[in-house]
């Protein structure tokens, strides 16, 4: 019994396959959180790009409806999420940059990120994004 013991001990074949079945996961994880965190900037800085289109859309033409100013944002919206925006928030301020023909909105909204890995808890965070029209009445 001794013997094999010994001989279990000095054989060192399938080491490589331990250490990766120990650290294999650990890794995978990282790497599925960067590409997770990378995603949850794409869809960041699509909101962003989205919501200043709107705000576009809302300075040049006075007349349009909130709800028309609504549709841009959300087709404005990269790879089809736009329907996972509710609507904006509108603020307006009159008589901004001390003009009492001009009427500064600002526009804000949100998207809620749904992370594909569930396992790394990162959850659902909310995102927002701003922007001003201004427009002259």
């Amino acid at each position: 019994m001794r013997r094999l013991l010994q001989a279990l001990r000095a054989d060192t074949r399938g080491v490589a396959a331990l250490e990766f079945a120990i650290v294999g996961p650990l890794l995978f994880a990282l790497l599925l959180g960067i590409v997770e965190m990378g995603r949850m900037f794409y869809v960041r800085e699509s909101l962003e790009y989205a919501i200043e289109q709107a705000a576009r859309y809302y300075m040049v033409n006075p007349s349009a409806t909130q709800d028309a100013v609504t549709t841009v944002l959300r087709n404005a919206m990269a790879g089809g999420m736009g329907s996972g925006i509710p609507a904006p928030q509108y603020i307006d301020v009159s008589s901004c940059n001390g003009n009492s023909a001009v009427t500064c909105t600002t526009i804000t909204a949100t998207y809620t990120f749904v992370s594909v890995a569930s396992f790394l808890k990162l959850g659902n965070p909310v995102l927002r994004a701003s922007a001003q029209a201004v427009r002259v009445q």
